[in-house]
């Protein structure tokens, strides 16, 4: 992996892929029981803010998947300053908290006990 800056040592990448096609990735790791996003790539577009919708349903399932991990590891909340996605990751109910974007999980992923 090459190094992202300011990542912690947890860092892991979630790579989306088509069968044997890779469409796109996430970088991820976990501060404070947050996850934060911290590189995203979709293959085949130069521009986050500029997703057409194939674009927009990989970039909507890594953004959700690194949801799902961080319930799995006991985050609270997922951070972003991913540059571009400010439109999208608004629709899905990030807000703004400083330089940041943060959701409460819950918007993404419900637990419940069996």
């Amino acid at each position: 992996m090459q190094t992202v800056h300011g990542a912690e040592a947890n860092a892991k990448i979630l790579l989306m892929c088509d069968g044997q096609n890779e469409l796109g990735y996430v970088v991820i790791d976990m501060k404070s029981s947050t996850i934060r996003m911290l590189k995203m790539e979709v293959f085949g577009c130069a521009d986050l803010s500029k997703l057409n919708e194939q674009n927009r349903i990989c970039a909507d399932s890594m953004v959700r998947a690194s949801a799902s991990y961080a319930a799995t590891v006991g985050a609270y909340q997922i951070e972003t300053q991913i540059a571009g996605l400010e439109r999208y990751l608004y629709s899905v109910g990030f807000i703004e908290s400083g330089d940041k974007l943060i959701s409460p999980l819950s918007n993404f992923v419900k637990t419940s006990k069996c």
